[in-house]
């Protein structure tokens, strides 16, 4: 696959690809996923998982297309939607669906939230706006998802977000992770570092092929769970770069990068983003 670092396209349609048995990339449009001088991959990816009986669909994208009309071109199985975290681009495009599960540290609200538009960026498509509506309801860590001949295991990994989750297909032995483990992390939950870096170490215990996340469009390894871990052994604050967000509500914010390696489709590069008013939360 060619990836193209840097690039929003003003894409308003999905498209997508096969990443293992019985499941599907989404890649969903979106915006760059910043901070920095390191831009990434300019999408998001959603996931569709099937099995003999439901389809599962991992993540609703920011909004900007008509997601749940192009899972209907993939699959027409009653489908489970669920967000690994409901930072706008996982969750907006939650009000086109009645029912979306998420962890149960993510958020203690039973109503949904709903992103209609991202201020001075695109719009939410028309199905999206008339939508509305939906309920989220809880996961448990270790708690499974029957598909039918299929199961996925709830993986919680809090660091990105305080609920964030990630699903283990027991079939593939793929970890469909969002953003939890990513090629930089934008550590915004302000817990613990030790806790993330527990969290990470009972998810490398799970018998991993490999790694499948929301903002890279290749698999990333098993042992790429080894390389957060020495970067967050490593971590020195004094050692992280400055990593200047516009995004709304973070430009005041002093954000910080802390990687080891300089460019960002380098096969070892691995980074973690943090505000530096959450240092001492996160340094605990």
């Amino acid at each position: 696959m060619h990836i193209t670092l840097g690039i929003d396209d003003h894409e308003t349609q999905c498209r997508s690809w096969r990443a293992g048995e019985g499941i599907y990339a989404i890649r969903c449009p979106g915006y760059l996923p910043g901070p920095g001088r390191l831009p990434g991959w300019g999408y998001v990816l959603s996931y569709l998982v099937t099995g003999s009986e439901r389809a599962l669909l991992i993540d609703t994208g920011f909004g900007i297309s008509d997601l749940a009309a192009y899972v209907r071109t993939l699959t027409d199985l009653p489908l489970t939607v669920v967000n690994t975290h409901i930072h706008p681009d996982h969750s907006g495009g939650n009000g086109q669906f009645d029912e979306v599960w998420v962890g149960e540290h993510e958020t203690a609200d039973t109503q949904g939230v709903l992103f209609y538009q991202i201020p001075g960026q695109r719009d939410a498509c028309a199905a999206v706006k008339a939508g509305g509506g939906y309920r989220f309801r809880f996961l448990r860590d270790a708690e499974t998802l029957d598909l039918g001949g299929r199961r996925l295991r709830v993986v919680e990994i809090p660091g990105h977000t305080a609920g964030s989750i990630a699903l283990f297909d027991e079939r593939t032995r793929l970890l469909l992770c969002g953003d939890a483990i990513l090629k930089r992390v934008f550590y915004g939950a302000g817990v613990p570092l030790s806790v993330y870096r527990a969290a990470l170490e009972r998810t490398k215990r799970l018998p991993l092929r490999d790694i499948l996340s929301a903002h890279w469009p290749e698999p990333l390894g098993a042992d790429f769970i080894d390389k957060m871990l020495r970067l967050i052994d490593a971590f020195d604050p004094a050692q992280a770069e400055r990593a200047a967000w516009g995004a709304s509500g973070m430009a005041e914010r002093d954000m910080r990068m802390f990687c080891f390696g300089r460019d960002f489709d380098d096969p070892d590069f691995v980074a973690l983003s943090f505000f530096m008013d959450q240092l001492d939360q996160i340094m605990r």
